[in-house]
């Protein structure tokens, strides 16, 4: 290896990128080539998570090959190369381990068995549209009952001032006097001036108590 100096002190070593397009290697042509650097290849080129559980249908030949002959030293380097591969395929940390794990052991061919592919951020990202439509859902539920009230019991107030009864508001209205009694009350108890509105805040409150 030659050195270029920089000062009298300090030299640094001289040295060549190599650029490696992986687009134009396939599948098939990083498996022939059946190295620890193919493999490195082959889980960069993954897209996403889902496309990891297809590595399962390597040769076994590859992973024996792999197996058999790779040193030591070389298995630790891989296993944090893939390690951050997967990550930022946004690969849960448990799977992560458990991959590097069977590429430390020695078990390549075992590597892609337990994988469950799902990407951790689209996960949460779902989770949270369902969230979101499931609070929509719950809220336009909500709205369309406390709707329903409030014109229940605009319906009270209008008999109450036409001079009805508790016992024939309910019946005119075909609904349980255990309904009718409390709007009844409430209402009363506002004089002339009935406010639906505060109506129904007060039967609310008294429903959370």
């Amino acid at each position: 290896m030659g050195y270029r100096i920089l000062t009298q002190k300090t030299t640094l070593p001289s040295f060549n990128y190599l650029v490696v397009p992986l687009n134009k290697y396939s599948k098939k042509d990083l498996i022939e080539k059946n190295d620890e650097l193919s493999l490195i290849f082959l889980i960069n080129q993954l897209q996403n998570s889902s496309e990891f559980h297809a590595l399962k249908d390597i040769p076994k030949e590859y992973t024996e090959h792999l197996t058999e002959n790779t040193p030591d030293y070389l298995l630790k380097i891989i296993g944090k190369v893939i390690a951050v591969l997967l990550h930022k395929l946004n690969i849960p940390d448990e799977e992560v381990y458990e991959v590097t794990d069977q590429i430390t052991r020695r078990k390549f061919s075992m590597m892609f068995d337990n994988f469950q592919a799902y990407d951790v951020q689209e996960t949460r990202r779902v989770s949270r549209e369902e969230g979101r439509l499931e609070g929509r859902i719950e809220g336009e539920r909500a709205g369309r009952i406390e709707g329903e009230r409030l014109h229940l019991i605009k319906q009270v107030i209008k008999r109450i001032e036409l001079q009805y009864s508790v016992n024939q508001i309910a019946e005119s209205l075909l609904e349980p006097l255990d309904i009718i009694q409390p709007i009844y009350d409430i209402a009363l108890q506002q004089g002339s001036d009935y406010d639906a509105n505060l109506i129904l805040d007060e039967l609310n409150s008294k429903n959370i108590q």
